[in-house]
């Protein structure tokens, strides 16, 4: 679909006509700014998203909870005594 400049003037005269000249630089501004936003997250989207911290998987009911990192300190530290005893 091809518009020309008489077709996008019918248009615009149209719009005038319907919303009033008040509110259509006030649409068209919005309407720029949803589509400058929309290609933002188009580029985004191909980049990956970068998390700080640790991710954690809530655990499943019923399921053993995994064994924190301090008891696996503690753990290889007795391992280390005994061997070493």
């Amino acid at each position: 679909m091809n518009l020309g400049p008489f077709e996008l003037l019918v248009i615009v005269a149209v719009l005038l006509l319907v919303v009033g000249p008040t509110v259509l630089p006030r649409i068209t501004r919005n309407l720029g700014k949803s589509l400058g936003s929309y290609q933002q997250g188009l580029r985004d989207g191909d980049k990956p998203d970068v998390v700080e911290g640790k991710l954690e998987r809530a655990p499943e009911e019923g399921a053993p909870s995994p064994p924190k990192l301090q008891d696996a300190e503690e753990a290889a530290r007795r391992r280390r005594e005994e061997d070493g005893a």
